[in-house]
């Protein structure tokens, strides 16, 4: 793609999910923090969920809602409230189970996951209705919507907009831009996030990337996003714990900074400059 063709992407704003040690910040220093390393907004967590503040793309409120029942609905509910307060007009979720989290149920029954999953989201969707905040659903690994297909059949059934993160496309091997395509005008966020590997377990299958490193089709990608006039955020979400732990020292600045450029770099090619 030339360097003309990313201009509706580039004009996009830029966030970055409050994660990777931000979490025991306080509000007021991440949205500090990632002003400083060029960010246009924060997607927040709910370890900020007392505290929420603008600039602000979304809020990402992934709880499991297979293994975690009510408590996990009930948390999602109050979330979708303080966004509405705060002014956040999105909430992104998932299905669960939440592989990553200790205590997720690893081998659910799949019919009644689903039902439960179907119905948590009816009560999820019907409290963003009412409080003017969209639902963005993230397919995603270790859950029962790990791709495209599972994703067409809930987006059937449940009125819950996309969080879209291709990151986890690479592994199914679904086409992104196809998909982004095909889901137009229902994609409301879209996660910058890198992996290469096949399905499976975090560290032995697959890995999430730095930017750049993996197989996501950024130029594709971006291509979708421009066709399908997608006009949210693109938001960093900084998963490479490798990296973080051992050369940046766990410090979630030096990861933001970081990705910032690899965010640059991918959009207007390298150091900034044309690729023409």
């Amino acid at each position: 793609m030339s360097d003309g063709g990313r201009r509706g992407v580039a004009a996009l704003p830029v966030s970055f999910i409050a994660n990777v040690g931000y979490e025991a910040w306080e509000a007021d220093a991440v949205v500090e923090s990632l002003a400083a390393a060029g960010y246009d907004s924060v997607e927040w967590t709910p370890d900020h969920l007392g505290s929420l503040r603008q600039p602000a793309s979304a809020l990402a409120c992934q709880q499991d809602l297979v293994s975690r029942g009510e408590e996990a609905v009930t948390l999602t509910l109050a979330a979708i409230d303080a966004a509405a307060e705060a002014g956040i007009g999105i909430v992104n979720v998932v299905a669960g189970p939440n592989l990553w989290e200790e205590g997720a149920d690893a081998d659910p029954e799949p019919g009644p996951a689903w039902d439960r999953v179907v119905a948590a989201l009816e009560r999820i969707c019907a409290r963003a209705d009412s409080a003017g905040v969209r639902i963005g659903l993230e397919p995603c690994w270790g859950t029962i919507v790990p791709d495209a297909a599972a994703a067409d059949r809930l987006l059937a059934e449940v009125p819950v907009s996309v969080c879209f993160d291709p990151s986890h496309f690479v592994m199914t091997g679904d086409p992104i831009p196809e998909l982004i395509r095909r889901w137009g005008e229902r994609i409301v966020h879209f996660h910058l996030k890198d992996a290469f590997g096949r399905p499976g377990m975090e560290g032995e299958d697959f890995l999430f990337c730095l930017l750049g490193e993996g197989r996501v089709p950024w130029d594709e990608t971006f291509g979708a996003l421009e066709e399908i006039g997608y006009e949210g955020a693109l938001s960093v979400e900084f998963e490479a714990y490798g990296y973080l732990e051992r050369i940046l020292g766990s410090d979630p600045e030096r990861a933001a900074r970081l990705a910032r450029e690899q965010v640059a770099a991918l959009i207007e090619g390298p150091a900034g400059g044309s690729d023409e």
